[in-house]
Order: structure tokens, then sequence, then C-alpha cells
């Protein structure tokens, strides 16, 4: 990615980075006598904002995914974990579990009881080898699945079957400042922040599995590519980044004399203004098991009027009752017009379809393909149904009515209720409105197929008629999205909503 950014704008981050460390001399304290040079000081936090800044970047919320910032290039996109620590640091931290851990609790006590009584890391190694595998699978798969998600997040979908999407790539750019004592530089640093290789996971040989006889619940493991470690405690994921093999470039530092002087006239710079949202809004994702999300997941949608059911069920029939023999016609058909002409009302009847619905359709499978896809899609919903919903909507549209469109929120006339959504970090954009009752969902007609599908399969990393459960969102990171509403569009982004560290511009 470095390569390939503008250099005008490499130049200017090079310049943001090293004025700021030029002034490590007022902050940093001598530890002893023989400290003759500071180290160069980076505060993560600026470096993020001078990176963004510097390459036109989007900063990026998503949850626990670890990306810092996302730039679009046009035919390339990339998503950017940034980083700052000393050219001899160890492991860093690249991502956390603390949401989901509880899931491997079972495996976590396994290992240590089985270290209870041994003594050396060979001997913990040698018993809990399978466990520590097991694990690294498991977070590995959690692992993926985020960052899958962030890279179709940002690859966006399309509006035309013409459309071509932008290759994504994902890095970690990492600035690594020189210790102290030494001529003071800054080395920057890339390397690819890629899906863990799950087939060539391996908990065994020099250095892997158990870090401390200790923690036996600590271990590292390697997929051929990185070495990562894992933390119980704090279910936290560690990489090392091979610092002195992914340097690209060397900044000198030099230190100014007289920082003082500097701050003492910093009010006299006046910062450029940047165009900043009229009003936010973040919701959190209700996810149901056959609404919104999951709408595919209900009672058909198949018409009743006219005895349609019946008609569709008797021509079905007709059509594959020489390719069946009448034990399977006896079977599949009683079956197929229970689910269809019972009115499945209520979310306990729909849990009683379910299964019938899925016996049926695995019984026809290894018979009959063609009456498989016919039956599965009229015993379905579309997959790519999708509904955003808004919640408390008709307090939200009364409170708020000019958020979503200048006239009447409620207007019969679907026009009056169409405005233009952004959605980010992949600024595809395209007309949507909101529907139903009380207005209740953000929907689009131009893009329905392509939105529904790439939220499905592409944000939540769903297969094929996959519910969205709480579980899956969380290990995800994503549990809400939040509305931004500018001049001429909103913007709508996917993000998590910390329980115990709420947003100010949460509704609910």
């Amino acid at each position: 990615m470095w390569n390939n950014l503008p250099t005008e704008q490499r130049d200017r981050y090079k310049k943001l980075i090293t004025n700021f460390a030029s002034l490590s001399e007022a902050f940093a304290q001598k530890e002893s006598e023989d400290d003759a040079i500071v180290a160069p000081i980076i505060n993560s936090k600026f470096q993020e904002t001078a990176f963004q800044y510097s390459f036109n970047a989007n900063a990026e919320d998503i949850g626990n995914t670890s990306y810092d910032a996302s730039i679009d290039e046009g035919n390339k996109k990339y998503l950017v974990g940034i980083k700052t620590f000393g050219v001899t640091s160890k492991d860093q931290k690249i991502a956390q579990f603390k949401a989901i851990s509880p899931n491997w609790s079972n495996i976590l006590t396994e290992i240590k009881d089985n270290a209870s009584t041994l003594t050396t890391k060979d001997e913990i190694n040698q018993k809990n080898e399978h466990l520590y595998l097991e694990l690294a699978k498991n977070i590995a798969e959690v692992r993926n699945l985020r960052i899958k998600s962030s890279e179709e997040n940002l690859r966006g979908f399309k509006l035309e079957d013409s459309d071509q999407l932008a290759e994504v790539e994902a890095v970690y750019h990492v600035l690594m400042p020189s210790p102290k004592n030494v001529e003071p530089k800054i080395a920057v640093g890339e390397t690819t922040y890629t899906p863990i290789d799950i087939d060539n996971i391996t908990v065994s040989g020099k250095g892997l599995g158990c870090t401390k006889v200790q923690n036996p619940t600590n271990f590292k493991f390697s997929d051929g590519r990185h070495v990562y470690k894992y933390t119980s405690s704090d279910s936290q994921l560690y990489m090392s980044f091979d610092n002195s093999n992914i340097v690209l470039e060397k900044w000198p530092v030099v230190y100014v004399q007289d920082a003082i002087s500097i701050f003492e006239h910093l009010h006299d710079h006046k910062p450029k203004s940047k165009v900043k949202p009229l009003e936010t809004h973040s919701m959190r994702i209700k996810i149901e098991k056959y609404s919104g999300f999951n709408a595919f997941y209900g009672q058909s949608k198949m018409g009743r009027k006219n005895n349609n059911r019946e008609k569709f069920v008797a021509r079905l029939k007709d059509k594959y009752k020489d390719q069946l023999t009448t034990q399977q016609i006896d079977y599949i058909f009683p079956r197929l017009e229970k689910i269809l002409y019972t009115r499945w009302s209520t979310n306990k009847l729909k849990d009683q379809m379910v299964p019938l619905r899925k016996e049926l359709l695995d019984y026809i499978l290894p018979i009959n393909k063609d009456l498989y896809n016919e039956v599965e899609r009229n015993v379905y919903r579309t997959m790519n149904e999708f509904e955003l919903r808004i919640p408390k909507s008709k307090a939200f549209h009364t409170k708020y009515p000019d958020f979503f469109v200048k006239k009447d929120p409620f207007s019969k006339d679907k026009t009056d209720r169409t405005f233009t959504l952004r959605f980010l970090p992949s600024e595809t954009t395209l007309p949507a409105y909101i529907g139903e009752d009380n207005c209740k969902a953000i929907k689009s007609d131009k893009a329905e197929k392509y939105l529904g599908s790439w939220v499905r399969k592409d944000v939540f990393q769903l297969k094929d008629r996959e519910i969205l459960t709480k579980e899956k969102a969380q290990a995800l990171g994503i549990n809400g999205f939040r509305l931004s509403k500018y001049k001429d569009y909103i913007t709508l982004e996917f993000i998590w909503i910390d329980p115990n560290d709420e947003p100010d511009d949460l509704w609910e």
C-alpha cells in the first residue's frame, strides 16, 4: 500500500509525524544522566488523525476488527490497521474476544486442569496440544469473520449487474521510533493484515504452545505467515510483527530547541473548517428470528387469493408425478400443503413450522433437485429480503420530522419519503425511502436484492438460509448502525455500541 500512495500525501504525513516527534524533549523525562538522547514520541491518536488527514482516509468504527482507517483509491481500496511501537518491541495486541470468550471456557478449564500437576512447558504442550489447536482454530474463525466482514463493508455492493466493485486490500501500517541514546529516527513498516490460515495452524515447534508454566491458558500458535499469542485473562490476541523485516523507510527526527515558544503561539493558528454532520443518531439492531434481518426465515409470502397456494401445489404435483414414487408423493405433498396452507401467524407457531420445512427439504434434496429448488423458493421468502428497522419509529419521526426528508415523513406519497443514502466506508450511494407501518423500515427499490445479499453474506458473513443471531453479531463486533445527516444525503455505517459506554446520540 505505502509505495502506491501519492508522494505528496506521504510527504505531508511524514512532516506531521516528524514535526510532532521533534517536540519529544519537551515531554520526555530522562531516566538517568546516561540518557543523552530521548526516544522519539509518537502519540497513537495523533498518528491516526495525521494518517486520516494526509491520505483523505475515513476513520473506521467497526467494533473489534482493529481497523483504524480506510483509503479509497478508486479501483483499489485499503483497510488499514494503524500501530506504533518501539522498534525493539515484541508482540502487539491486534484483537479482543472478551464478549465471546465464555464460549471457550470449557476448553480453557480443561487446559488448566491438565497442567495443574505438570512442571515444564514441554509437558504442558504435550498434554494440551489438541486443546491449544482447537482453541486456536476457534479464535481464527472469529478473527477471519471480522476481517472478511470489514473488507466487504468497505467494498460495498453493486447497484447494477454491470457494476465492478473495487479490490480491497488490508494492511498494517506501523511507525516504530528508535530507542533512547541512538540517533532519533522513525521507521515506517508495513505488513499484511490477512485472515489466519486455519488449515496451516500449528501449536507445536520452537516458541509455540504454552508461554509460561504458571499461565498454561496463554499460548502461541502460527499459521506459517504470522505468529500469534492468546492471553486468556483478557481474551486478547497478539501478533509478532517481525519488526526489522517490515521496514520500508526511515525518517530522521530533529529535536527543536525551544518547544515552549511553539506552544505559546499555537492559538494564532486558525484551523480549517471540516464538514460535520448536521445531526446523528445511533441505533441498536434488534435481532428477531422471523423479521428484520431474518425476514426470509418467516412463512411464505405466496399470495392466498383465488386459491393461489392450492393451485401451486396442484401444478407442482402434476409436473413431477411421473418422476416420483407413490410413497414419495404421499410424503411430500401433504407436508407441503400443511406448510403453505396453515397461517403461521405467531412466533410460537412459526417455531413449529421451521422443523417441518427443514424435514421436507432434506427429504426432497436427494430425490429431485429441480423439485427441491421450486419448493425451497416458495416455502421461504427470498434470502435477500432485507429491512433495516428504526426503533420506536413513530416517536423518532415525530421528534425528528425532517431528519430523513423535508416533507411529511408519514406521507402516503413515497416520493415524499425518499432520500439519498450513502453507506460508509464504501460510499456506495443509492436512493432510499422510509416505509411500512409508522415508516419503521429503511428500504430501497433500486438495489434491494444487492443490498440484502451484501448485508447478509458480506457484512454479517452468513451462509445461505443462515439466520443472524446475537452471538454472530457479537462475534463480528456489529450490533448497531449510525445515521448521519448532511445537507444532501444521509450516511449509514454499521457500528458496535458498547453497553457500558453508550454514544451520546443513541436512540432507543
